[in-house]
């Protein structure tokens, strides 16, 4: 089935005004194709004025304000007028449940928002609303608190550069080598500048997926790209902080290591075989559901009450993502006992790797997970 889209005139704003380092014209279109539009017709525009991105899959044509657009039975049909940016899901959100329609007139859930770019003022607004809904739900406890208040800004400063996804993945796996080195290099008394580093690469980590978001680049490369570079900083970082500590004199910091390291193998042999069985062949964890995982689609946004043993529930599980433990190395490091983090990682190595284990073994594997991105 071919689903159309409409891009209207008169139009609400300038279509080729820049918002978040392209035009509201390839915006629209991105987000068009992202929802899973194959064509779209766009008013008013001539031909030689209409964008060609390589970004761009779907067939876009220009076409006369009189001419009808397409109603075959079965269609999916969005109408949007010329100059508007929404939030980048919506369009997604509205195919996916069958709304058929013009999309400034669909019912907006509480977080999404249409804005008519129309001045410097109003492309502001929209690039503030665009850069406020790459704050996620599913964001851990350090990712809310410290690492976004941080990436956000610099995704900001390099949005209109062209700088890829990708080599923000590798420059920030490059600062996080570098905090394995200085570790291996200058043992415990360099510990907290390493655990900097590893926070540095943290914050890192999160501008790569705010700018695919935001331009719309996405690739398998660049998802398994992200996926095992953190997985070697994670257990890299690990085992030096785990040798500075033996070498030290700690008489149980290697057990630790070698068990920790163990279990983060054990681990990612689980995870990688979901992922290229249950998650499609995709690199990110968020193409998998393992049992008891709270279902990602279903969060509650940030600013809703829970219940009790929803928040403790979920206050667990974001207590073992990577972006807390990552950040723990720090202030242990900074109050001379490092080896407190050596054992949370340890600990939850061992239980990531046992619960995974167990479920290949008694369920066959995690089931796949619809992906909102």
């Amino acid at each position: 089935m071919t689903r159309r889209a409409r891009l209207t005139s008169p139009a609400a704003g300038d279509p080729f005004a820049r918002v978040a380092g392209m035009t509201v014209l390839l915006r629209q279109l991105l987000s068009l194709q992202d929802a899973g539009i194959d064509e779209v017709d766009v008013e008013g525009i001539p031909a030689d004025r209409l964008p060609t991105d390589l970004r761009l899959r779907l067939a876009v044509r220009p076409v006369d304000t009189a001419s009808p657009a397409p109603r075959s039975t079965g269609e999916t049909v969005l109408r949007a007028r010329l100059g508007l940016v929404w939030h980048r899901l919506l369009a997604k959100r509205l195919v996916r449940i069958g709304y058929v329609g013009d999309l400034e007139a669909a019912p907006l859930e509480p977080d999404e928002f249409v804005v008519a770019v129309t001045d410097a003022a109003s492309a502001q607004c929209a690039e503030e609303s665009l850069f406020q809904s790459l704050l996620k739900a599913t964001d851990g406890l350090i990712s809310r608190a410290i690492n976004r208040r941080i990436s956000l800004p610099i995704t900001r400063a390099l949005i209109d550069t062209s700088i890829t996804p990708n080599q923000m993945t590798a420059f920030a796996a490059a600062v996080g080598f570098a905090a394995i080195a200085i570790v291996l290099w200058g043992g415990v008394p360099w510990l907290v500048g390493g655990a900097l580093l590893l926070q540095t690469q943290s914050i890192l980590d999160g501008c790569d997926g705010e700018i695919s978001r935001l331009k719309y680049i996405r690739s398998r490369l660049g998802e398994w790209l992200d996926q095992v570079l953190d997985d070697l900083v994670n257990l890299g970082f690990f085992w030096a902080t785990g040798w500075a500590l033996y070498r030290d004199g700690s008489s149980t910091a290697l057990p630790i290591t070698v068990a920790g390291t163990t279990s983060h193998i054990v681990y990612q042999i689980c995870l990688y075989a979901a992922l290229l069985t249950r998650g499609g062949g995709s690199g990110s964890v968020a193409s998998i559901r393992w049992w008891g995982q709270i279902d990602e689609s279903r969060r509650r946004p940030l600013d809703q009450p829970r219940g009790v043993l929803r928040t403790v529930k979920e206050t667990l599980e974001l207590a073992g993502r990577r972006d807390f433990f990552t950040f723990f190395y720090l202030p242990a490091a900074l109050i001379g006992l490092p080896q407190i983090a050596l054992w949370l990682c340890a600990v939850i190595y061992f239980l990531s790797a046992l619960s995974t284990t167990l479920e290949w073994l008694l369920k066959g594997g995690p089931q796949p997970a619809a992906r909102a991105s």
